[in-house]
């Protein structure tokens, strides 16, 4: 937006651009994601009680899995403990590795409902930085077996893809006669 409150025609065409390579990301995501198990009101409780998670609180961040196959997280406002080290006004890395955890590990912990499942394996790649003023990370499960669902998600900032990641989240399991799980 310039100084006088209006945006000139190359920014509302580059915004129209963003929009479009972020919603045919989001589409390509849709159609290689494996369906969520669950019914609408199922999704809905189980991303209650998830976005009620202290940690969820304290990053700021908040699940939605109202699609049937889509997992979104965003930071809906970047805030000053977001941000990189170095005097850096971008977001930090870790923040970015949180919203993968996040997404990447509710897109495949939801189709081990009611066992503990979690991210096992996390491979980022960062493509630009990320100056906000939200975050959005979208992930889905490729693929699942009995004990391990192959994950993968994108992370877009202002219509831009900033980062991509892709995962492993595990059935955790208790060796016999063991207090403890193990992945």
């Amino acid at each position: 937006m310039s100084e006088y409150g209006y945006q000139s025609a190359w920014h509302r065409q580059a915004q129209q651009t963003m929009d479009i390579k972020e919603k045919t990301s989001i589409q390509s995501l849709k159609t290689r994601g494996k369906a969520i198990p669950m019914d609408e009101n199922q999704r809905y409780q189980w991303q209650q009680d998830f976005n009620a998670l202290p940690a969820m609180v304290a990053f700021g961040s908040k699940l939605d899995i109202s699609d049937d196959t889509i997992v979104k997280v965003v930071i809906a406002e970047i805030l000053p403990h977001h941000l990189g080290g170095l005097g850096s006004d971008y977001v930090n890395g870790a923040v970015v590795a949180g919203l993968f955890d996040a997404s990447l590990g509710v897109a495949g912990a939801v189709h081990y409902l009611g066992r503990p499942a979690g991210t096992v394996e996390l491979s980022i790649k960062f493509m630009r930085a990320i100056h906000g003023p939200t975050v959005t990370a979208y992930a889905v499960a490729l693929k699942r077996s009995d004990s391990v669902c192959f994950v993968e998600g994108n992370l877009f900032s202002e219509g831009r893809l900033c980062a991509m990641a892709s995962g492993l989240v595990a059935l955790a399991t208790a060796a016999e006669g063991a207090d403890e799980l193990r992945w």
